[in-house]
């Protein structure tokens, strides 16, 4: 029994549900985090994006069987290649996944604009699927694009505006991800090996690679520290307040887990095909953790003062 539920979750790739926290991002850098109303919302909102996300890797690993059964690390952690759920079962929990998405959109949710993003979401993976993930450079952008889709629709989901600074930074986060993951299958591989396992490899190299990593690490801190400075006012030497002000510690902070990302998607191959596992890294945790809190205090600081004083 232990054994199935683990598949069952290695096929919905449970592990990979933590992008789907994104939902949240629209709520909280509108300052919106303290409204209950929008909870519910949310976490339906997020059940759904773990469903879309699901169908989407499920039929990946359906359309990828005979590859992954060539992967040392896929055929361990993917049913359907190494046979411990067959595809009709896969098919079933396809249909339920799908049911769930119809039923809560008719009866809960409601909102087209959040499942048009839905539908993206499920477009681009099945784009993926079927063509991208054949061409360079189209992969790792078209994987990216669901980064963003996951964003737009928790803003959709609380009514919301997303700033350009939010769209920027997620698709460079998300960028930042998928390049690592690249690296990560040339450094497991080999890239004799890797090229043999997806077409699209062919036209990269492990140079080329981290050159794109380094691109993007650079923009993603430059839009980090640009919005900072803009959004507080930082220029300001009289208006600017304290707890405001604070937030530009988060700047080092943030060059450093950038930085500490770098190194342990590059040491260690197995963090940069599996991100999740950086979470578990004590630097990151530390560094993510200063960060989370700094920036929760310069954004909600004033809304805390104003619940105390009533």
């Amino acid at each position: 029994m232990k054994e199935k539920v683990k598949d069952l979750l290695n096929l919905l790739r449970v592990r990979q549900y933590y992008k789907n926290v994104l939902v949240v991002l629209g709520a909280f850098f509108s300052e919106n985090i303290f409204d209950i109303s929008i909870y519910l919302l949310l976490v339906i909102g997020f059940i759904l994006l773990c469903c879309a996300s699901s169908i989407n890797y499920i039929i990946n690993d359906w359309i990828d069987i005979e590859k992954d059964q060539k992967h040392p690390e896929k055929i361990e952690k993917r049913p359907l290649a190494n046979g411990s759920i067959s595809k009709k079962n896969a098919f079933v929990i396809l249909a339920v996944l799908s049911a769930i998405i119809v039923f809560s959109f008719i009866f809960i949710i409601q909102d087209w604009n959040f499942m048009l993003m839905l539908a993206l979401i499920l477009i681009t993976g099945q784009l993926y699927n079927h063509i991208f993930k054949n061409y360079a450079f189209l992969d790792i952008l078209s994987l990216s694009l669901n980064y963003l889709w996951r964003t737009m629709a928790g803003c959709f989901l609380v009514g919301v505006f997303m700033s350009p600074w939010l769209f920027l930074a997620i698709i460079e986060i998300a960028l930042f991800l998928v390049i690592a993951k690249r690296k990560g299958d040339f450094l497991l591989l080999g890239e004799e090996d890797a090229k043999e396992h997806k077409k699209s490899y062919n036209q990269y190299s492990l140079k080329l690679l981290e050159q794109f990593h380094v691109m993007i690490s650079s923009s993603l801190f430059v839009t980090y520290s640009i919005y900072l400075i803009f959004k507080f006012n930082l220029f300001a030497s009289e208006d600017i307040k304290i707890h405001e002000y604070a937030t530009i510690i988060t700047i080092p902070i943030f060059l450093y887990i950038i930085m500490r990302y770098l190194y342990l998607t590059s040491e260690k191959p197995e963090i940069a095909r599996s991100p999740e596992k950086a979470f578990f890294d004590r630097g990151m945790i530390i560094a993510g953790g200063l960060l989370a809190a700094i920036i929760a205090y310069a954004f909600y600081f004033d809304k805390v003062v104003q619940l105390l004083q009533l």
